[in-house]
This record gives C-alpha cells, structure tokens and sequence, in this order.
C-alpha cells in the first residue's frame, strides 16, 4: 500500500491526527550549506497538478486555488493591501494563463478585495468557461444588510466576472448563528440565494467560517452545505486561538476539519500558508523543516500537510508572484502526501513556531483602514520578524542584538504616522479582525518595546 492510499484509508470523523512522535529540539545547530534545501524545481512543460474529484457536487478540482486576495500591484507589491491598490492586469493574466495551463481551475474573489472580482474577471474572459471553476462570496459584512443590498453584490459580481453564473459561492466571514441570522436569515438574503441556485446562477452553495469550534454545527445545521471554507494549516491544527485575545483553546482547525468530514462536506482551505507566515519561519523553525524533508521550502511543508488531509476539496494560496504560483504548482504536480509519522511531526513543529511569540496576523487587511493612520499588518510583520529576540529575557547575546537592532531599524524607517505609535485604542479594527487578535494591545506592546530598545 503506498501512502498516499495508506492516508485515504484512514477514518476522519473524531480522528485527529496524532500529536505524538519525535519531540524537537529548542535550540537547533544552523544547517550547513550542503543541507540547505535544494532549490525547487518548476513542473515540466505541459503537467498537471493533481485532482480530486467530488461526488456531492460532481466537479473535479485541482487540489491548488488561486486564491485572488493577494494578487499582484502595479506597484509591484501584493497582500491583503491589494484590495486598497490598483492591480497589476497583465501580470495577473500571465498568472491566470500559466495556472489554467497547469491544472488549476479554482479561483476564488470577493467584492471585499478591492479590484479583484474586475481583473480576475477579464484574466479568464479570455479562456473557455468550461475551463475554470470561478468563487465569489456575499460580503456584507457592515451593519443590517438589506435584501436589495445583497441582490445588487451578487449582480455585480456576475458583471465584475463577466459571468452568467458562479460555479462556487460563499456567504462570506460567518462567525456565529445570530451572525448568520443577522445577515442572512432576517432579510430574505439566504432564501433568494437559494432560489438562484434553483435557476443555475449558483452552482455551490457553501461559507467560509471564522468562528469557534462551538459555533460551527449551528450553521452546519441550517442548510445541506456543498462546502464549507475554513483556515487551516499546521500551527492552527491543534490550536488556532493562541493570541486571539484570550480565548485559546476554543478554536481548532483540527476540530473543524474533523466536524466537516464526518459529515461528508468537503473541506475548501484558506491560509494554508498563514498569510505567508509559515513561508518565513525563524531560522530555528526552518532548520529542523530542512533536518526532516532537505527538499522542501518552508512554504513547502505548509501546503504538503494540508493537502495531504483527503477531505480537503481544494488549498487555496493567495499568491502575489509568478515565482511563488510556479512553486506552488510543483508541489501539486506529482504530489506527494506526508505520512502519519510526518503529520505528527508538523504537530510538533507547531509547538516550536509558537514557542518564539508571533502575532497570528495573516495580512487579511480587513482591519484596514485605520482610522489613526496605523499600517496595523506592516507592524505586525515587522514584529514578527524579530519576535524571539524580542521576547527573550537574555537580551546579551549577539544574536538577540542583532535582531532587536534589525527591528528597530525596520520600525523607525516607517513613516512616522504609520507607526504603532500613532494607535490611539479605539478598537474600530476589533470587529473587523477574522483572527479576533486584540489589536491595540498588541500595537502598545510593540510600542513599549520600540521605545526600550
């Protein structure tokens, strides 16, 4: 048996993946040159990612989305702040170009990314239709939407995509059932959704869910989902709440995923990657990845966990570049699963990951923008690009200099109205936050520690 049928076999619902295994090492020796991961190779003209094919809907997926959050700015940049920027049209066909050529036929947007649903739209006009799977979402996520209100995003979106009908569609951001009720039981919303279904203008109706362990078999419960969306990747597995403002434990992608599975809806995957977090790992992090699996990036070991869980329908990765779409692609074609042994190994690179302090930020933007002026995701990265260093009570080491000077340097060549300094604590950006990360206490933290440095 090999194993990726070893992993198809296995029973999901309750299941967990076991956390045991090899424990790792706090302090890990710097890999020397001759281990350093080899670089990774682009698929070969004319391969295919793999695919999975869904008996409940009757579609077969490449198990790679392009997700279209962080698409390419004409700035040259990319990342949540995407939907605040003018985007890059014709990088973002070649992106669209290169990934359909390669098997991928899953793009998701939404009217919340800014000029998304418009430049993806024109980037697939130009294939055959038959050729992507197009998702979109209702996002209205501010106040007591009105019926009329949800209509007219739901045109729009079909005008924005230049399409006659969207193959996926999500009720965008559900963190409760009042919430739920709220925007889309009360106003009719939900009930006209399903009438366009009934008509063939949505093929799949599903919700990409940002709430607690608790709070998803509520909605589970209101409709028969053709699938569901949730954040998922292995520092969240086992605990996805760490730093959500106190209420760790409550969250798991563990949890969800199992809930899902066991009742037989396919499981679509946001943050694979963690907003890029798990893409640049510490040094420590990174060296114990290379000591496990030499050939594979750090980006690498992210995605290969999530699509090595069978229930997964598709793992969406917001790409920005060429580079990172045709890296992304090679670790789809021929894919590869991680065994039992390995996924109880990520579990225990987890536990390392969020021994060094990270702010769980996944760049989303959707605190965005703040009201004081704040670059709330920029603080965040930069603090967690030096978080260990900073966290630490052994402040001599030359290491830990060397980083807490980095980070200085980083703060301080902000402008100063963009700083977290300029956070004056009114909570507008709680709400809005899908990791409820508090915030304005972490911006005063960062603060503090700028200033002690």
């Amino acid at each position: 048996m090999t194993r990726r049928e070893a992993l198809k076999s296995l029973v999901f619902a309750g299941m967990g993946i076991a956390a045991g295994g090899m424990l790792l090492k706090s302090q890990v020796t710097p890999a020397k040159a001759s281990t350093l991961p080899a670089p990774w190779k682009e698929a070969p003209e004319g391969s295919k990612i793999d695919s999975r094919t869904w008996s409940k809907m009757g579609e077969t997926l490449g198990m790679l989305g392009l997700g279209c959050m962080r698409l390419p700015t004409r700035s040259g940049g990319g990342g949540g702040f995407g939907r605040n920027q003018p985007l890059d049209q014709e990088a973002v066909n070649a992106m669209v170009d290169y990934a359909i050529a390669h098997g991928i036929n899953y793009f998701d947007t939404a009217p919340a990314y800014g000029e998304s649903e418009v430049v993806t739209g024109k980037a697939l006009s130009r294939h055959p239709r038959s050729s992507f799977k197009i998702a979109t979402k209702i996002s209205n996520m501010n106040g007591r939407p009105t019926l009329d209100a949800g209509k007219q995003m739901f045109e729009t979106s079909l005008k924005n995509l230049q399409v006659d009908y969207v193959d996926f569609l999500l009720c965008h951001n559900l963190q409760n059932l009042s919430g739920f009720n709220t925007r889309f039981r009360s106003n009719g919303l939900f009930d006209w959704l399903l009438e366009q279904k009934a008509k063939g203008r949505i093929k799949h109706l599903g919700f990409s869910f940002h709430g607690s362990n608790d709070d998803l078999p509520a909605i589970v419960d209101q409709y028969d989902w053709d699938f569901v969306q949730i954040q998922l990747n292995y520092a969240d597995w086992k605990d996805m709440s760490a730093g959500w403002g106190g209420n760790s434990g409550t969250t798991s992608s563990e949890f969800l995923y199992n809930y899902l599975v066991g009742k037989g809806i396919p499981v679509l995957v946001m943050e694979p990657v963690k907003g890029g977090a798990l893409a640049n790992v510490s040094d420590g992090v990174a060296s114990v990845l290379r000591e496990r699996h030499p050939d594979l990036t750090p980006a690498a070991n992210a995605l290969t966990f999530v699509g090595s869980l069978p229930g997964v329908m598709v793992t969406l990765s917001g790409m920005s570049n060429m580079e990172q779409l045709k890296e992304n692609v090679s670790i789809f074609t021929d894919f590869k699963p991680f065994d039992d042994s390995d996924m109880a190994f990520m579990n225990n690179v987890a536990d390392l990951y969020k021994s060094k302090g990270q702010i769980p930020c996944t760049a989303c933007a959707y605190c965005m923008p703040c009201p004081a002026g704040v670059n709330i995701p920029g603080n965040f990265k930069i603090f967690n690009s030096a978080s260990d260093a900073l966290l630490t009570s052994d402040t001599s080491r030359k290491d830990v200099i060397d980083k807490r000077k980095a980070f200085l340097k980083l703060y301080t060549d902000q402008d100063k109205a963009v700083r977290a300094d300029a956070c004056v604590g009114c909570n507008a950006c709680l709400p809005k936050c899908p990791q409820h990360i508090s915030i304005p206490q972490h911006m005063e933290r960062i603060r503090d520690l700028a200033s002690k440095i």
